[in-house]
């Protein structure tokens, strides 16, 4: 059980949003980060979506890969918000690690 302390479960889960060419691609976020999203907020695939789009237009110069980071790290800082959600579904959060130092 202690191995398992502030470990963040393995998995991804996968988003389809529309690219700049109005073609289907995806979006691959860590699971725990989605399962955070999914439970917050009423649309995920839109919010990903307006993220997206967002980055699209004010970071326009970033390549595929470099606004796919950006937009995974958002849902993340995003995700981290939600500490109660967090923690009901990791079994901790940021700020019992915070206590711990």
């Amino acid at each position: 059980m202690i191995d398992n302390l502030f470990t963040y479960p393995e998995g991804k889960t996968t988003y389809q949003i529309t690219n700049e060419d109005g073609d289907k691609t995806t979006i691959t976020l860590e699971k725990w980060v989605a399962d955070i999203l999914q439970i917050e907020f009423e649309d995920v695939h839109h919010k990903i979506q307006a993220a997206y789009d967002s980055v699209l237009q004010s970071k326009s110069h970033l390549g595929r890969r470099q606004r796919g980071d950006y937009i995974r790290l958002m849902a993340e800082n995003t995700a981290n918000k939600y500490q109660k959600t967090k923690k009901k579904l990791l079994g901790w959060n940021d700020e019992e690690i915070l206590s711990l130092l």
